[in-house]
C-alpha cells in the first residue's frame, strides 16, 4: 500500500519528511498572507485590538506628525512585503528541493531576526511599563498595555523560524541526495 502521507508529483513519491516541511511552509505562507493583509488594510485596527489606550486624533498624527506618519506608511509598505512573501511561499510546495533557499530566507532568517527585535524590545518596553506602574503605586493596573502585539508577533515569528529550521533540518539528507 502506498504511503498515505505522500502524494504523486511528476512520477516521484514525496516522503513524510518532505510533506512535514511542506505543511510548515504552507502554514508560514498563510500566516504571512493574513498578517500582511491585516496590517496593509488597517494597521490601526490591528493595534486597537491589542491596545486599550488609542488616541482619538490618531489619524491626525498620521497626516501631520513627521515621525508617526512615516512609521504608519512604512508599516503598510512592509505589510505588502509580508503579503508577497507569503504568496511566494507557495513555490516550495511544488518543488521543495529547488526552493530550499527561499525557505531559509523567508522561513528561518527573516522570522528569526524579526522575532529577536520584537521580543527583545517588547520585553524591554513591558518591563519599563511595569517599573512605571510600580513607582506610581497602582499595582492592579500592572497589565501590559500596548506592547502585547509586539510580543505576540515576536513569538509567532520565533515559532515560524523554529519550525522552518526543524523542517529544513529533517530533510537535509534528502536534499543532499537530490530527493524530494
Amino acid at each position: 500500500m502506498k504511503d498515505l502521507f505522500s502524494f504523486r508529483t511528476g512520477g516521484k513519491m514525496r516522503t513524510r519528511l518532505t510533506n512535514t516541511l511542506q505543511i510548515i511552509i504552507l502554514l508560514t505562507g498563510i500566516i504571512y498572507i493574513f498578517s500582511g493583509i491585516f496590517f496593509f488594510v488597517s494597521p490601526l485596527t490591528v493595534i486597537e485590538f491589542f491596545a486599550e489606550n488609542v488616541s482619538e486624533n490618531w489619524l491626525d498624527l498620521v497626516r501631520d506628525h513627521e515621525l508617526v506618519g512615516p512609521l504608519y506608511l512604512t508599516l503598510r509598505a512592509i505589510s505588502a512585503l509580508l503579503l508577497t512573501s507569503g504568496v511566494a511561499m507557495a513555490m516550495p510546495l511544488f518543488d521543495p528541493l529547488k526552493y530550499r533557499g527561499l525557505v531559509y530566507y523567508n522561513g528561518v532568517i527573516f522570522p528569526f531576526l524579526a522575532a529577536f527585535v520584537l521580543i527583545k524590545n517588547g520585553i524591554f518596553l513591558s518591563s519599563k511599563y511595569q517599573d512605571a506602574v510600580a513607582i506610581a503605586g497602582s499595582a492592579p493596573a500592572a497589565r501590559q498595555q500596548g506592547h502585547l502585539l509586539v510580543i505576540i508577533l515576536g513569538v509567532v515569528f520565533a515559532a515560524i523560524a523554529l519550525f522552518s529550521a526543524i523542517g529544513l533540518y529533517i530533510t537535509r539528507e534528502q536534499a543532499k541526495d537530490g530527493l524530494e
